[in-house]
């Protein structure tokens, strides 16, 4: 609300905010600051809980036996804080807004924003850090004071990029792997999926990691085009007319393909077509640019039933191009797919019933038809494949990839979800960021060795409040190394401070003391490697949360209402 004082005209206008109902809250009161820190406090227990050889028992929202989650699954980790999340605000929405405190309110809301600025990459010391330096933020609020963290911060971000550690050769990788895993048959999966991607796991979603239906793993390999879409799933119907919930994914070999622009509702548009690919006993892909409704779709659903019940190997299945999803480019200008569907006149070869003279059919297949290989799909996406055009395309077109997917086999249901997590993390979570942008020494020891850089700006500052902003930023560097040492070895708190020291004067970046009476050792070696840009999104994080609390004059809590129920 705009608020103006009319009793001197030469006075500025004052801008005030004025809710009825939803509280505001000064950002400049050390209670408020103190309160949107409780539920990041809470949630630093959470996380701190399972780090290295800690285990946190969790009962799942959707499950009735509880699981253990430890530090190497960030996965499931991420997937407890976004539960414990909604379970406060569900707290808030059924217990009534009178019986929630200010405190509690505060709480919540320092943590959604904690949460959502970090973005599904909280690790256990991105609370750590960000209660430290708020910590002591709230005893000296001075502008230079965080100018200092934030400064530091930097430093720490830049020191980290320049000494990142690039493993390059296979059996660099090999023993990587063999330090990381445990069983055998976890380090045999992993070292056969980076045989088969040629050791360049660049992304996450390369290889999928499911559950499988044997006591043995199993890799299936798919290349091709990855598209961005899966099979369409708007009618029940249909989906049932292929198989598709009983079986999950469809793979078939030897298609035919159509590619239709616009929305398919006539019969008589594809009918032709159907009675072809039934004659030729071979598959219809048909990919459309719009909808599949009405009579065209009862007869494509009529037709594959009735392929069925004849034994006839002749199916249809719907794709839909959407536009958005391919980089912005439509189906006509999207030349690499229609070479890659091997369209007989390229874009001249879509089929518009507005435009095109003729009606797909056996009289003018030559003029329409494309040819695939095979197909793999579920509803959210699907895997197009023909070999020549996979060989000639893969390093032009972005959708061009391979795709592995590991079938996760054990002796019981248990074992089978438990190795499945594992092989997830490490793989999608750790090699695959660590390969593509690098690795830095575990145990947060790579931040320790940043405290000699921050111990530098201190003797050169020349205010003594930007000395304490360096110095409470090294008090929260080194406590994540004393924290890790303390959860892994189980060391008391002067044993894990001379470690912290020695690692600290050691200038060696790769090298650290973390066990007593044994020097410094190379955590490269023994594969205790932590992903680099993990680290550094999270020190990013960290210091846009400062910018945000210390930048802001107030805050408004959101109250929810209650479900209302339901008229009989």
């Amino acid at each position: 609300m705009l608020k103006r004082y009319i009793h001197n005209p030469f006075c500025r206008s004052i801008r005030t905010i004025k809710t009825l109902h939803t509280p505001v809250y000064e950002m400049s009161s050390l209670s408020t600051k103190q309160s949107l820190m409780r539920g990041i406090e809470l949630l630093d227990n959470v996380v701190n809980s399972t780090t290295y050889n800690k285990t946190l028992l969790q009962l799942p929202k959707y499950n009735t036996k509880p699981k253990f989650i430890t530090s190497r699954d960030s996965i499931r980790l991420q997937h407890i804080v976004r539960e414990f999340l909604d379970g406060l605000q569900m707290d808030e929405i059924m217990t009534g807004r009178e019986r929630q405190d200010h405190q509690s309110r505060l709480a919540k809301v320092g943590l959604q924003l904690f949460c959502e600025i970090h973005e599904r990459n909280i690790l256990p010391i991105s609370t750590s850090l960000t209660l430290n330096l708020m910590g002591e933020y709230a005893k000296n609020p001075n502008v230079a004071t965080l100018g200092a963290m934030l400064n530091g911060l930097e430093k720490v971000r830049t020191f980290l990029k320049e000494n990142v550690i690039h493993l390059s050769s296979n059996f660099d990788i090999d023993a990587l792997v063999d330090k990381l895993t445990i069983l055998r048959e976890d380090s045999e999966t992993v070292k056969q999926v980076l045989k088969a991607l040629e050791y360049k796991l660049y992304s996450d979603d390369l290889v999928r990691i499911v559950k499988g239906r044997k006591t043995t793993d199993e890799i299936d390999v798919s290349k091709g085009w990855k598209f961005p879409a899966g099979i369409l799933d708007t009618n029940e119907a249909y989906l049932r007319s292929i198989e598709l919930p009983k079986k999950k994914l469809v793979s078939v070999d030897n298609m035919i393909a159509l590619v239709y622009d616009g929305t398919l509702r006539d019969a008589n548009s594809v009918l032709p077509t159907l009675h072809y690919a039934s004659k030729c006993q071979k598959s219809l892909l048909l990919m459309i640019t719009g909808d599949c409704t009405g009579d065209a779709l009862a007869s494509i659903v009529i037709n594959n039933n009735k392929n069925k019940r004849k034994s006839i190997n002749s199916q249809t299945f719907i794709i839909k191009y959407d536009t958005k999803a391919n980089g912005g480019v439509s189906l006509q200008e999207n030349h690499d797919l229609l070479q890659f569907l091997r369209l007989p006149q390229g874009f001249t070869s879509i089929y518009s019933p507005d435009y095109s003279s003729l009606v797909p059919s056996k009289m003018c297949a030559n003029q329409y038809y494309g040819e695939l290989d095979s197909l793999k799909a579920t509803t959210g996406e699907a895997f197009l494949y023909n070999p020549i055009e996979w060989a000639n395309e893969e390093k032009k077109s972005p959708f061009t990839k391979m795709t592995i997917t590991v079938n996760v086999g054990a002796q019981s249901e248990i074992e089978i979800d438990h190795r499945r997590n594992f092989l997830d993390n490490l793989i999608n979570e750790i090699l695959c960021h660590g390969l593509s942008k690098g690795f830095i020494p575990g145990y947060n020891v790579a931040l320790a060795k940043a405290v000699p850089i921050l111990e530098k700006l201190v003797l050169t500052a020349q205010d003594v409040d930007a000395k304490m902003g360096y110095e409470a930023l090294i008090m929260a560097l080194a406590q994540p190394l004393q924290r890790s040492l303390t959860n892994a070895f189980g060391y008391n708190e002067f044993t894990s401070t001379s470690l912290l020291a020695d690692t600290i004067k050691d200038l060696n970046f790769s090298t650290a003391a973390i066990e007593p009476m044994k020097g410094v050792q190379d955590l490269s070696k023994m594969g205790i490697l932590d992903p680099w840009n993990k680290v550094d999104r999270c020190l990013a994080s960290v210091s846009s949360f400062l910018k945000l609390l210390t930048s802001c004059e107030k805050t408004i809590a959101q109250v929810y209402e209650p479900p209302k129920k339901r008229q009989p």
